[in-house]
């Protein structure tokens, strides 16, 4: 017998309304349960509950990174400074990466130059950029960085390297990821294929720019070796280099050839070496 296409409809809709009703209500129990137990959990500290925490272990970073990566949604950005990357970090940080770039998050990083010649980070960047994720390098120093859609950044402390500050407070947040968005514009791609060749060698010549131009500023081949990410010996490879380049038999000429010559600008003098002691 033909029937109301509409008590039809009631009649197909009503178990899957009950069973949408049970679910918002088991959803709402787990909240009401997960928010008694936050202050537990973090200790009812104030600064593990407020808009910056403090983590001043391992595996407490480790547990707070990973919450933060299975509830991203939009996208992470991540600064990683130094040169080659432990195989260890990246075969620990691949799976939780693909997972997040699996479900749509879209992942930008940042690496020095120096990173291009690792050869366990060019496999990583390979795997990850195939998946959507992009990757470029700058030259010199930047700070660790790690922002969760653009509302959860994990920084160092800087009374403690071993540590982490986690920060949620949305007007530092944001001041984090523009910070992010002027280096990454003035980045050079990570290329992985048939370019990268020819990226690396423009990678390379820029690195040795910069060399001169701290070279001519007086700071000191640990401190270069520091903010280009290179062992100090690789350092002086380049600045032995260098020097044989311009002529000079000393690093104090070697500043002056280079001024000389036009191959540096200056925005001051040699006071600005004392960024050493930051």
């Amino acid at each position: 017998m033909p029937v109301s296409p509409r008590a039809a409809a009631a009649k197909l809709i009503g178990p899957l309304a009950r069973e949408v009703l049970q679910r918002q209500e088991a959803i709402a129990r787990i909240n009401d349960s997960s928010a008694a137990l936050i202050a537990r959990y973090t200790g009812g500290t104030p600064s593990a509950v407020g808009s910056v925490q403090h983590l001043t272990d391992l595996h407490s970073i480790q547990l707070a990174l990973e919450e933060a990566a299975e509830l991203c949604h939009s996208e992470v950005l991540t600064a990683q400074p130094g040169g080659a990357r432990s195989p260890e970090v990246l075969a620990e940080a691949l799976p939780r990466d693909r997972r997040m770039l699996e479900r749509g998050v879209k992942m930008r990083t940042l690496y020095q130059h120096t990173t291009r010649y690792s050869k366990p980070a060019q496999a990583y960047v390979q795997q990850v950029s195939a998946l959507g994720a992009k990757v470029r390098t700058l030259d010199e120093f930047f700070n660790r960085l790690i922002i969760f859609d653009r509302e959860t950044a994990f920084i160092p402390d800087q009374a403690d390297p071993l540590s982490a500050v986690v920060i949620r407070e949305p007007s530092i947040t944001a001041f984090l990821c523009d910070v992010f968005e002027r280096s990454w514009h003035s980045a050079d791609d990570f290329e992985v294929g048939g370019e990268s060749q020819t990226a690396s060698q423009t990678v390379s010549d820029e690195v040795k720019q910069t060399i001169l131009k701290l070279l001519a500023d007086g700071i000191k081949d640990e401190v270069i070796a520091r903010r280009l990410g290179m062992s100090v010996r690789t350092c002086r490879k380049h600045i032995a280099a260098i020097m044989v380049r311009l002529g000079a038999t000393s690093r104090f000429q070697g500043g002056y050839l280079a001024h000389r010559l036009g191959l540096v600008e200056t925005h001051g003098d040699s006071a600005d070496s004392g960024i050493e002691g930051q």
